[in-house]
């Protein structure tokens, strides 16, 4: 009888580690894509300048930071929002181009973006400049939408 009892506490517990949040392959494609299609549409809307849909991308969660050059930028979305209206505002045009990305897919809501980029900007009162950077993006699907929870943006450092 004991013997009976811990066959099927084994059995038990195989079968519900087998049934964690691991993804298959076809349905890892597909997470894949629909991160990488959101993260175009972020590249989009940096484009068109659009600082309403800009913010959609960015989690409400009360986890949200976002890291630039090392440094905690935004420990909000309150604090990102108003710097990104107050730049959009200041811009006339933006042209972000991604060089290479990649998705690493965590599990069915979490996934991770790393991009490199290129990105000019002009500014409305004259001049401009350009930034050749990274970011990495920590992806969450809230309510079936992906959006960024945190994220690492940088620029690219000549190294001795």
């Amino acid at each position: 009888m004991r013997f009976k009892k811990v066959k099927l506490l084994i059995v038990l517990i195989i079968t519900i580690s087998s049934c964690g949040a691991k993804t298959s392959n076809s349905n890892k494609e597909i997470l894949v894509k629909e991160v990488q299609e959101r993260f175009n549409a972020f590249v989009s809307g940096m484009n068109q300048l659009d600082g309403e849909a800009l913010l959609d991308f960015y989690s409400d969660d009360e986890r949200f930071y976002w890291v630039e050059d090392g440094k905690i930028q935004y420990a909000t979305k309150e604090a990102l929002s108003a710097s990104l209206n107050g730049l959009v505002g200041m811009l006339s045009s933006s042209n972000m181009n991604v060089l290479k990305s990649r998705v690493e897919v965590i599990n069915e809501t979490t996934a991770l973006c790393y991009a490199e980029y290129e990105q000019a900007m002009v500014m409305s009162s004259g001049g401009g400049f350009a930034i050749n950077g990274a970011m990495t993006v920590l992806m969450q699907k809230e309510e079936g939408v992906w959006r960024f929870l945190i994220g690492h943006s940088s620029t690219k450092k000549e190294r001795g």
